[in-house]
């Protein structure tokens, strides 16, 4: 379809003068496509009708448009619980995959060595993480466009750790432990925020930070997690 063909419809061809402009828009808020609408006034289904009738006309064809798979196939929440005492990162994340070991972690990469391993963060209360599986490749942005901006993406490391602990040995649970990366967007002691992910390989947790901006994206089937609902960091 044409910029012109869009452009004389939202003029009001093939419908009613000032009808066309109020339909369009709601039409579109609908997820109608630009070519739904403009078959719709080819075939006049619609040119004497009033706009409630045309929205219900619509809705009928939406059936028939193809509509994009979402990015995210957000799969459930998860409760952790309230921490008792500041989270210090350079205690936590260790190096060590030996029997005694409560958390195998057996690579830190240099990114997160760089911009974390100096970070403490306070107490919080408990909180409710949503988990979700990357259904297609993507880069970041699109991704925090998804999860409604960084404010509901953002966690912290000590929630990462909380769901780490619980799998401390590979365990099967909430986080994914086939390889595959489990991503949070977390704040480095600076204040900017990175794409941090844990992953289980050679026996232990590697651990990674990469910045959202890179040109690397995530590949499908990848798990993230992130801020549920309307609660905020405590």
């Amino acid at each position: 379809m044409s910029k012109k063909d869009v452009t004389a419809i939202e003029s009001g061809a093939g419908f009613i003068g000032s009808l066309a402009f109020k339909l369009i828009k709601r039409a579109r808020q609908a997820g109608v496509s630009d070519e739904a609408i403009h078959e719709l006034a080819r075939e006049g289904e619609v040119a004497d009708a009033k706009i409630d009738q045309i929205v219900a006309v619509l809705f009928q064809k939406k059936e028939d448009v193809p509509m994009p798979n979402p990015l995210l196939d957000f799969l459930g929440t998860v409760e952790i619980p309230a921490t008792t005492e500041k989270f210090v990162t350079k205690d936590k994340f260790v190096v060590n995959t030996g029997r005694k070991a409560k958390v195998k972690i057996s690579y830190i990469g240099d990114n997160f060595r760089d911009k974390f391993i100096k970070k403490v963060e306070e107490t919080i209360g408990k909180t409710t993480l949503r988990y979700a599986k990357l259904t297609q490749n993507s880069l970041d942005k699109p991704i925090l466009d998804e999860l409604d901006g960084q404010d509901k993406a953002e966690t912290t490391l000590a929630e990462m750790f909380s769901l780490m602990e619980k799998q401390g040995n590979g365990e099967i649970g909430i986080l994914l432990t086939n390889g595959y990366a489990n991503i949070f967007y977390i704040r480095d002691a600076e204040g900017v925020l990175w794409a941090v992910h844990c992953r289980w390989r050679d026996g232990g947790w590697d651990v990674l930070a990469r910045s959202v901006g890179s040109p690397n994206g995530w590949d499908a089937g990848r798990q993230l997690f992130s801020r549920n609902s309307s609660e905020s960091q405590s």
